[in-house]
């Protein structure tokens, strides 16, 4: 085992740290959509026995990234354009809930928290960069929502992350860079909602975000 995989024992046991691994690889693309996860050879990759690396694919599997077929073994999960739509369907239902619990707990602090995630997001913006307006963007929707309640956020970040899984690197943004003005725009909107404490207009601006998002990913995944 590798001197870093060793500090990083030091504190996870072999399965967590196996799953923190073979995730982190799904979700930065190095396992690709179909790739086969063969038990011996990751386990000597990761400097541990089998029994961890299997125990970390039942984990993977929960988490919807991994899927086990009997005459396959376990693979990263494909997820067709249909399944990547319901799924931004779903999640964006779930921040609409977000936004409700959300808008009357939020404070002077976590506003302006808010607010510097859409400055940082303007900034990103403005490059024109597809990838780092998508990270900018999940900071945005995570400081809004933040204080929603735990559960929901939750449900909310696995099911980015199954989206994260999906297109990896090809994100909305990237595939469709004109979509950056439209977001940025709604994203304004929904804080102005929210800091007016107006529940019903933050779901309502939330509603309307979810619409166009799932529009425009439509028409790239019509065009992919």
């Amino acid at each position: 085992m590798s001197t870093s995989s060793e500090a990083t024992t030091t504190f996870l046991t072999k399965t967590d740290y196996a799953y923190t691994e073979l995730r982190r690889r799904i979700l930065d693309g190095e396992l690709k959509p179909g790739t086969r996860l063969l038990l011996r050879p990751l386990a000597e990759e990761l400097g541990v026995s089998v029994m961890p690396v299997r125990d970390a694919i039942r984990l993977l599997e929960r988490d919807g990234l991994v899927v086990t077929e009997s005459h396959r073994g376990a693979t990263v999960t494909t997820i067709s354009r249909n399944e990547i739509l319901d799924t931004i369907s779903i999640r964006m239902w779930l921040e609409v809930l977000a936004i409700r619990e959300a808008t009357p707990l939020h404070t002077e602090e976590t506003l302006a928290i808010a607010e510097a995630a859409l400055e940082e997001a303007e900034h990103a913006a403005a490059t024109g960069e597809g990838l780092a307006y998508t990270l900018a963007n999940r900071r945005v929707h995570r400081a809004l929502e933040a204080p929603a309640s735990a559960a929901v956020q939750e449900l909310i970040q696995d099911l980015w992350d199954r989206l994260w899984q999906a297109r990896r690197r090809t994100s909305l943004f990237v595939l469709a860079a004109d979509r950056i003005v439209g977001a940025e725009s709604e994203h304004r909107e929904l804080f102005d909602a929210v800091r007016s404490g107006n529940v019903a207009a933050a779901a309502a601006a939330m509603e309307r975000h979810r619409d166009s998002t799932l529009v425009a990913w439509a028409d790239v995944l019509g065009q992919a």
